[in-house]
């Protein structure tokens, strides 16, 4: 992802919202939203060149977790994979299921939300490897470092405070996200550019909803996935 928002247990009807857009080069193959039949229990879209995810939920516990890159320095390949630190933190098993501060400079620059029943975590390497609760509220992260301003996650943290303070249906979000304008949330290329927007809100009874819609270069639209499951 490179812009997300949460809502964490301050909406009457969905404890737990995720709003987002993921921008990527259009060439990068990726799997739509589905559940992966490795038998993680992972909900979510593939990375189908790396094998992780950027997003996603894990159907028997409720687990929800979401990746952003940060900017300002040329990934390294020879540095463990984002993706598959979402993977193990999502399955709660392997190498970096409960990372400690000193694994995070082992990754390229990343941040990271991470819910996990009512307790939710930032988990960032930049400027310095941090990991620390979230309060009950809306939070929002980018491809800036966690100290640094970014107008693009303040426009969304903004829009998802206010759908939150009226208690409407956060599936309204996904309309949002398509704001052009800047601080410009979705964005239009030809060869990068937004691939996905997506939702997951998960409610005080277990009851998950994800939508997942998908673009192709020029931001065209490229198919809708609608899931709705029970945690367990």
């Amino acid at each position: 992802m490179c812009v997300v928002a949460l809502a964490n247990r301050v909406h009457p009807d969905w404890p737990l919202i995720l709003i987002g857009n993921r921008d990527e080069f259009h060439a990068r193959a990726a799997a739509p939203l589905h559940e992966w039949d490795d038998g993680s229990g992972i909900v979510a879209g593939r990375d189908l060149q790396a094998g992780g995810t950027w997003l996603g939920v894990h159907r028997p516990s409720g687990r929800t977790v979401v990746v952003t890159n940060v900017r300002g320095a040329m990934p390294d390949p020879a540095k463990e994979s984002r993706g598959a630190l979402v993977v193990d933190t999502l399955r709660g098993d392997g190498r970096f299921a409960d990372p400690a501060a000193e694994d995070l400079p082992r990754f390229n620059a990343f941040n990271l939300f991470a819910v996990d029943g009512g307790a939710a975590r930032l988990l960032t390497n930049r400027p310095v490897p941090l990991i620390m609760p979230l309060e009950p509220g809306v939070h929002a992260l980018a491809n800036e470092p966690v100290d640094a301003s970014c107008p693009r996650a303040e426009r969304l943290r903004l829009a998802l405070e206010t759908l939150v303070a009226a208690g409407a249906d956060p599936a309204g979000l996904l309309d949002t996200l398509m704001a052009a304008d800047d601080p410009a949330l979705f964005l239009r290329g030809d060869v990068y550019g937004t691939r996905a927007s997506t939702l997951v809100a998960i409610s005080a009874d277990g009851n998950v909803r994800m939508i997942e819609r998908r673009y192709e270069k020029g931001g065209r639209p490229a198919g809708t996935t609608a899931l709705e499951f029970h945690i367990g």
